[in-house]
Formats: structure tokens, C-alpha cells, sequence
């Protein structure tokens, strides 16, 4: 299920419950995150159908890497001229992207001007408390939108490397074995 609320009907700057405005928030950002991944999985579904080569790690659990190997792929081929547009949409979603950690695995804490993300990485031995970010309410609106818009480029794009992948040549094998595959 994919539900995406209508940020009108989210009162930013009424008297209602603000926690529950920032829930909503961060619940859209979230969903939008999501929706990219499953634009760049199916893409890399259909490329591989089509049997071009994707990698390795195209089936990586890590979105970031499932997104190099879609870059990787689209590099290798014309797709019509659409490769150039959609490695600019990727560039764009990465940089959109770079947000999703603070907003999926840190803390967010409403303020009265909007919002303070706190998130702390760890490694599995130390523990690193990444810098606070503050969102103002409009600011927080403006990233929602940024990201939306990012993320509806990218899934059009791809749209149209899905498009061109029948009429695009698999590439040839390459000449050294992949590192992580066995001899033979």
C-alpha cells in the first residue's frame, strides 16, 4: 500500500497537533524514498529481462549501490540519447538522497520553527554522533518538494531507459571474470 498525504490537508502552519504535522512529514519523505528504490528495481528488472548486463550488485539490499549499478549499465549504452538525461537524474537523486538516513534512522524532534533531526551512525564497535540538523517548517516543505520532484525526473526517466531497452544491444561480456564471481 502507498499512501501519500496531501501537505495542504497537514496543518504547517495552523493550531493543530505539530507533532503529528511532522509525523506526517517525515512519513512522505519516507514514502518518496521508497518509491524511487522501486523505480530504480524495476528499471534494473527490465534491463536485465532485456539482458543487458546490470552487476553484481544490482541485487544489493543497499539502494545507493542497486543505483551505481543502474549508472554502471546505463554507461555502457546509448538508450537513444536518454542515458545522458537519466545519469543527470541520477546525479539529482543522489543528491535528494543524501537525507534519507538523518529522516529513516535518527530522531526527530519537533521545535516550535519546525524541526531538529539528530542521527548517529555506528559501525558495530564506535558510535558517531552526526551534527544536528534544523528544518524550518517552510524548509521542511521545500525539501518535500525538492525530493518529489527529484524523485518523479528520475522515475520518468527511467521510464524511458525501459523503453529503449529492446532497441539497445547487450553488452558483450567483459574481458577480466567479475571479482566476486568464481572461475569456471
Amino acid at each position: 500500500m502507498s499512501v501519500h498525504f496531501d501537505v495542504s490537508k497537514i496543518s504547517f502552519f495552523g493550531l493543530d497537533d505539530w507533532s503529528v504535522a511532522v509525523c506526517a512529514w517525515r512519513g512522505c519523505c519516507l514514502e518518496v524514498f521508497a518509491r524511487a528504490e522501486h523505480s530504480v528495481a524495476d528499471c534494473l528488472r527490465t534491463l536485465e529481462a532485456k539482458g543487458l548486463v546490470t552487476g553484481k550488485e544490482a541485487r544489493n539490499p543497499a539502494a545507493a549501490l542497486r543505483l551505481r549499478a543502474l549508472q554502471a549499465c546505463i554507461d555502457r549504452h546509448d538508450f537513444g540519447g536518454h542515458g545522458k538525461v537519466a545519469k543527470s537524474r541520477i546525479a539529482a537523486w543522489e543528491r535528494a538522497y543524501e537525507l534519507r538516513a538523518y529522516l529513516a534512522h535518527g530522531t526527530v524532534k519537533a521545535t516550535g520553527n519546525g524541526v531538529v533531526i539528530q542521527h548517529m551512525t555506528f559501525d558495530g564497535k564506535t558510535e558517531n554522533r552526526l551534527p544536528p540538523r534544523q528544518i524550518t517548517r517552510v524548509g521542511m516543505l521545500e525539501l518535500l518538494a525538492d525530493i518529489e520532484q527529484a524523485q518523479t525526473l528520475l522515475h520518468h526517466q527511467l521510464g524511458q531507459i525501459k523503453a529503449w531497452a529492446d532497441k539497445v544491444k547487450p553488452a558483450k561480456a567483459a574481458s577480466k571474470p567479475d571479482p566476486g564471481s568464481s572461475p569456471g
